[in-house]
């Protein structure tokens, strides 16, 4: 058993190019994560609803430790559907670091950017970066191929089992969420719009420019 789960994890065509590229994309994710808060363009469906529930519903400053709880209580129902084949480095990568690393670049973003960023031309300039970067640090997360976060593997997994789309399980999924995030009092923008509708597919093409680095 423990000499599969070790295959599982870390016996993969060049580990030392994927673990690195892995948590530079996760530590990545979480500053653009930053920078689109700063800039009021929304985040994606589960930090808009992960934000929410910590700083609306729990009073907490950080993004992290809820993070972390939500996507523990995913990662138990996935072990008990008995769907632990996406599970892996990857996955607890991001269900660690991405929370933590919103938390620890907030403060370095309200320090370059003090006071509210009102100018568009200013709120396009720090966006447009930090969309691109995450675009890409996403597409990396996804070519290293070292397991799925719990959130993204929760569509997969009820696409599968009901027989349905999985474009149209994922953007309902998406949609749900960010509804709860919305109801809750989470800040809903051009890229959380973005991030249901649009991005899987660029995402998508980007890592398949990339993906036979680690074949």
């Amino acid at each position: 058993m423990l000499r599969k789960l070790y295959r599982h994890l870390f016996c993969q065509p060049h580990m030392e190019r994927r673990i690195p590229v892995l948590l530079i994309s996760v530590v990545l994710m979480g500053m653009c994560i930053a920078f689109f808060e700063k800039t009021r363009v929304g985040t994606d469906p589960c930090t808009v609803f992960n934000l929410s529930m910590a700083q609306n519903v729990l009073h907490w400053q950080n993004l992290g430790t809820w993070q972390l709880l939500f996507n523990l209580a995913l990662l138990a129902v996935i072990l008990l559907l008995r769907e632990g084949r996406c599970i892996g480095l990857g996955s607890l990568a991001n269900m660690v670091v991405v929370g933590y690393s919103r938390d620890f670049f907030k403060p370095i973003v309200e320090m370059l950017l003090p006071g509210e960023v009102d100018s568009l031309l200013l709120r396009g300039a720090v966006f447009i970066p930090a969309m691109a970067v995450f675009l890409v640090a996403v597409a990396f997360y996804m070519v290293v191929e070292l397991g799925t976060a719990p959130y993204d593997a929760m569509p997969q997994i009820i696409a599968r089992r009901l027989k349905l789309p999985f474009v149209w399980v994922r953007v309902t999924y998406d949609i749900a969420i960010t509804t709860i995030g919305f109801l809750l009092g989470g800040q809903v923008g051009v890229f959380t719009v973005l991030s249901c509708f649009f991005l899987g597919p660029v995402i998508s093409a980007i890592a398949a420019k990339f993906r036979p680095w680690f074949n």
